[in-house]
């Protein structure tokens, strides 16, 4: 059987991945090849042909040969790029009759005057494959069938890109809003999901990618957060535990039991715990200043961690946490806290980090009271979960813009000191001096990339390198700052002989501010950081 359709086939030539950083600027490039890039992290703008576009994370970039550049920069970072080059072969399925020789169909992307940007619907499963056909193309220089396979999966990735395109092009997106319009009006009731791709006239897979590019999310995962919404809402102003089967069958659940399932599912508690927020005794288990999420947004815990030997208050909670923490229980968080250290306080609820210690999480989990979140990286995907839980979603929103100004008032205002050199944060210990990376922990994240000081780009690791002194050595970095470091401990590494060959040391480029009561995990803790940041840097700043 013969190909009806006349098409181009396309080989991939070279695959690269791109780490870059915030900042990066390229200028005047005039495309010779068939390119497929796919922003990973990062975020900023590129010009193709005079038009400019927008690029963030999840968004691929097509150009096509004699395509010019004239400008790709990146404000924000840590940046990720995948860069996927590919070549025409020929043609498949072209017809042979003599005097009646039919064109190829062009590629896609050739009908394009410009580069064409836009956003992938399944972000995650397309970085997937990429990272799999890098895995291949490593292989494939020696393994034939390795080979094979990667050519495979680029056609793949090259049929889904066009897909999407396709589907924007034809008004996919529009189709869509109206069955949005659809499900707002009918989702309390026995809604056949089946039926929407037939509503949008368009084909069950492709409305599934142009609803998940429109929304974020699946259809089926809209339908349940509309029906969500509504329930926490008639939650809120129910009275009784008996009115949770109502709400279920009032918000389209016709079973109770797997509408209370799903609901502490998504929201951390049950729906007859979510009705008591009003007025709730919350004590914060967790080793971590979650006090400092709720206290922004209005809700003072009755007991919550401190760690007296560390900070200096009588309570051994920072100070910046001190006086708003006025009646709150002191939980001593350099030892185990136990249930029997918070159930005599008779809190409707505990909120716990899960520390992945099983036997520690069983006895928290068996309490009814008990709310375990997951850890994460960002202070604010904290505060975001916490205020979903606790119905404080707008006041969490005010934080969070309130935070990002004071950042960003703080960058332009520490520019005459980040603008010059490059950084390397330390923290000494008794037995180990720690070397920061630049990405995965909430100190870099702000240092760098809030603030704006200037990572040594030798630095890539994440999170930090413990017992870092001789990596310290091969670096001899240029400015060094030194983060939650006590005094005897930075006292002793001064007289290591190793320590004082550094650069720095010996150019009076290390700086030691009173970090003790830094702390960027939390949206209060992160503006006194800020304030006590600007203020040592600004001031004639005292190098040692």
């Amino acid at each position: 059987m013969r190909n009806g359709r006349n098409c181009h086939a396309y080989v991939w030539t070279g695959f690269r991945k791109h780490r870059l950083k915030k900042g990066f600027r390229l200028e005047q490039l005039r495309v010779s090849d068939y390119v497929l890039c796919y922003v990973g992290e990062g975020s900023g703008e590129i010009t193709v042909n005079a038009k400019k576009h927008v690029l963030e994370a999840g968004k691929l970039i097509m150009l096509t040969p004699a395509m010019h550049v004239d400008e790709l920069v990146f404000h924000a970072g840590p940046v990720h790029i995948y860069r996927l080059q590919y070549a025409r072969t020929g043609a498949l399925g072209a017809a042979t009759h003599p005097g009646r020789e039919e064109q190829p169909e062009p590629h896609p992307a050739e009908q394009w005057t410009g580069a064409e940007v836009f956003p992938v619907s399944s972000a995650v499963s397309f970085a997937a494959k990429l990272e799999e056909l890098f895995r291949l193309g490593q292989e494939a220089e020696e393994d034939c069938v390795s080979y094979l396979r990667a050519q495979a999966l680029f056609c793949d990735l090259l049929a889904t890109a066009c897909e999407e395109q396709k589907a924007r092009q034809q008004g996919g997106d529009t189709s869509v809003a109206a069955t949005i319009d659809y499900m707002k009006k009918h989702f309390r009731e026995a809604l056949d999901l089946g039926a929407l791709p037939k509503l949008a006239g368009l084909t069950p897979s492709s409305y599934c990618r142009a609803f998940k590019r429109a929304v974020g999310m699946t259809p089926g995962e809209y339908l349940t957060q509309l029906r969500m919404d509504e329930a926490k809402a008639m939650l809120c102003e129910s009275s009784s535990a008996n009115r949770v089967k109502d709400v279920a069958r009032s918000v389209g659940f016709s079973d109770e039991l797997y509408f209370s399932r799903l609901f502490k599912k998504r929201e951390g508690l049950s729906p007859q715990i979510y009705m008591k927020q009003a007025g709730q005794r919350v004590a914060v288990a967790s080793k971590l200043f979650l006090q400092d999420h709720f206290l922004a947004i209005g809700i003072q815990p009755i007991a919550a961690p401190s760690f007296p030997n560390y900070f200096s208050t009588r309570t051994g909670f920072p100070i910046y946490l001190q006086q708003r923490l006025r009646g709150t229980k002191a939980l001593n968080a350099e030892q185990s806290i136990t249930p029997q250290d918070i159930l005599s306080l008779s809190p409707d609820v505990i909120v716990q980090i899960d520390t992945g210690a099983e036997k520690e999480q069983r006895q928290w989990a068996k309490l009814g009271e008990a709310v375990i979140f997951n850890g994460y990286l960002k202070w604010y995907e904290y505060q975001l979960q916490l205020a979903t839980v606790f119905n404080k979603e707008s006041q969490a929103e005010r934080v969070i813009h309130h935070v990002d100004k004071v950042e960003k008032q703080a960058k332009d205002a520490l520019l005459p000191v980040t603008r010059k050199g490059h950084w390397t944060i330390v923290r000494v210990l008794e037995d180990e001096v720690r070397l920061y990376g630049t990405e995965a922990h909430a100190l870099t994240d702000l240092f760098y990339y809030k603030l704006g000081f200037q990572p040594d780009p030798r630095v890539t690791h994440a999170s930090y390198k413990p017992d870092a002194l001789l990596t310290l050595l091969e670096l001899d970095p240029e400015k060094i700052i030194l983060f939650w470091s006590e005094k005897e401990h930075v006292e002793r590494l001064w007289h290591n002989p190793l320590w004082k060959s550094l650069r720095a040391v010996r150019e009076k480029q290390v700086y030691y501010p009173e970090t003790r009561d830094w702390d960027p995990w939390g949206p209060l803790g992160r503006e006194y950081m800020i304030r006590n940041c600007m203020s040592y840097f600004l001031k004639a700043i005292p190098s040692i």
